[in-house]
């Protein structure tokens, strides 16, 4: 795939996602008309629809396609079974669809099954469950193309090739005319992705209206939001009470005049002094005097009468009598 058409797809699948709501991986419901062509052509079925829609995908085929498939093959006459045709992929590849359009669950035409899960309500017209439809074109009949070229005029009434190629236009067609479905089409071995349809243009754009509406609806409601907020936070300054710092504010003084009952700290002088009052009405020994700490720098060197140097002498301690 083209690089151009390959961005074109990614930017068509970009938008079903944003207005639709489309997530990967994608449903496909495939008919048999492409399975046949896509067969024709040798094409890989999975990696040909990742390729065009640009993500993930997950093929689904419907009851009543598969009804219409088994329909016109012969019978094996040992198993008395319908026998598998060649194009069509096993049920790993492609799963099953179930669908119950009347009580009994008789398969119905092909086209009104695809058309009722696409939309599954006749008077509101939405592809609910987001489903993508893959179709295409029927094969030519050879039977027609020999009567075309030995100068036969066709009945174009009579002719199965026609009707079959009317009832996939009419698909394509109705599809359309449901909002939200991407169709995805094979034509000469390539596979195309249709361009939005006009219901499903019309509510993209209504979507994006919306989505603008209410982006400037929220900007001026955030602008009076902040406005509002700002005068609250104003108002809150104004009244709230001017007062210093706690920390930087010097503590204050205690008063003069205490209470007599008012117990006051006493300094290390007054507890030795009574300790020692204590100490002397008991007759115990009174405690020694604690020892005055001299530094080496202040110790004065003495010396005698020949010059020589002076033993230091020790400092007389004062003994309480």
């Amino acid at each position: 795939m083209r690089a151009k058409r390959s961005k074109k797809y990614r930017k068509l699948m970009h938008q079903y996602e944003l207005a639709f709501g489309f997530r990967e991986p994608y449903q496909v419901l495939v008919d048999s008309n492409l399975l046949r062509a896509v067969h024709s052509f040798k094409m890989d079925l999975i990696p040909a629809l990742e390729r065009t829609l640009q993500g993930q995908v997950k093929p689904l085929l419907t009851k009543c396609s598969l009804a219409s498939i088994m329909a016109g093959q012969p019978t094996n006459p040992r198993t008395n079974n319908t026998v598998r045709p060649d194009f069509l992929p096993p049920p790993t590849t492609v799963p099953l669809r179930h669908c119950s359009h009347n009580e009994d669950s008789t398969p119905i035409d092909e086209a009104e099954c695809l058309l009722s899960l696409l939309s599954p309500l006749s008077e509101v017209k939405k592809n609910k469950e987001h489903y993508i439809l893959a179709t295409s074109d029927p094969p030519a009949n050879t039977k027609s193309n020999a009567q075309q070229e030995a100068g036969k005029k066709r009945k174009r009434g009579d002719d199965e090739g026609f009707q079959a190629l009317k009832r996939a236009q009419g698909l394509r067609r109705g599809a359309r005319s449901i909002p939200g479905v991407p169709i995805v089409y094979v034509k000469r071995s390539v596979m195309i992705l249709e361009p939005m349809s006009a219901p499903s243009e019309g509510i993209r754009d209504g979507v994006e209206e919306d989505k603008l509406r209410t982006g400037l609806a929220d900007r001026d409601a955030r602008k009076k939001e902040g406005a509002d907020s700002g005068e609250k936070k104003k108002k809150r300054e104004l009244k709230k009470p001017k007062a210093p710092n706690p920390l930087s504010v010097k503590k204050p003084k205690k008063r003069a005049d205490e209470k007599p009952g008012a117990k006051r700290e006493r300094t290390g002088d007054e507890v030795d002094k009574r300790d020692f009052e204590k100490a002397a009405e008991d007759g115990e020994a009174a405690p020694k005097a604690k020892r005055r700490r001299r530094h080496k720098g202040a110790r004065q060197v003495e010396t005698g009468e020949d010059g020589n140097e002076a033993t230091p002498t020790a400092p007389v301690e004062a003994t309480a009598d």
